[in-house]
């Protein structure tokens, strides 16, 4: 069934060809031949599909058929993490927050995409947005959660998402999570992604 549903949006959104590069593309990836999963995934991504950028960014930052690259990890799940995407919102707050293992001064950058990924049901996030806040300032949280007010997100407009977030929130004692249509973490943090 979720095969269909993921199908359908992919020919939705673009041709069938799409969806057998999706199809094809998934399958290379689950045989390890992770080099054929790229060629096929690499031109879905470019096309904006946000399923597409999150596995090249995975791909990216595992060195999974490409060298390792933090730089393209996270050209790629930022694209993703724009559109909606958790996965990727939760991949780019990693990726923010560690850097070759090690922790890198941007937490609130981290902050603020664990947030929104955490927002959507996330629960890899929603455990990283506790270890993270624990390791902060309170001020640093302050800072990240006024950040993280400023963005918007696109999956807090139906019931069951606020109930869901709602009831995040009582058990963590974590901020409010960003509310609207599309993220724009580039007017929070003034660093826009460069188009082609």
């Amino acid at each position: 069934m979720a095969a269909a549903i993921l199908l359908f949006g992919l020919t939705a959104n673009g041709s069938v060809a799409n969806a057998d590069s999706w199809r094809d593309g998934t399958a290379a990836f689950a045989r390890k031949e992770y080099a054929a999963a790229m060629k096929l995934f690499r031109p879905l991504a470019e096309k904006g599909n946000a399923l597409a950028q999150y596995k090249v960014a995975m791909m990216h930052k595992l060195g999974l058929g490409v060298p390792k690259s933090q730089k393209e990890a996270r050209k790629w799940s930022k694209l993703a993490a724009k559109q909606g995407n958790a996965d990727a919102q939760q991949l780019l707050g990693s990726l923010y927050y560690k850097e070759s293992g090690e922790e890198s001064p941007d937490t609130l950058r981290a902050y603020v995409w664990y947030e929104m990924s955490a927002a959507q049901g996330n629960t890899e996030a929603q455990k990283d947005l506790v270890s993270l806040a624990k390791e902060m300032t309170p001020q640093q949280v302050a800072e990240a959660r006024e950040k993280a007010q400023k963005c918007k997100s696109p999956v807090t407009n139906n019931a069951s998402d606020r109930t869901r977030i709602a009831s995040f929130r009582r058990t963590t004692a974590r901020p409010s999570f960003c509310r609207g249509r599309e993220p724009d973490i580039s007017a929070v943090f003034g660093d826009p992604i460069p188009v082609r």
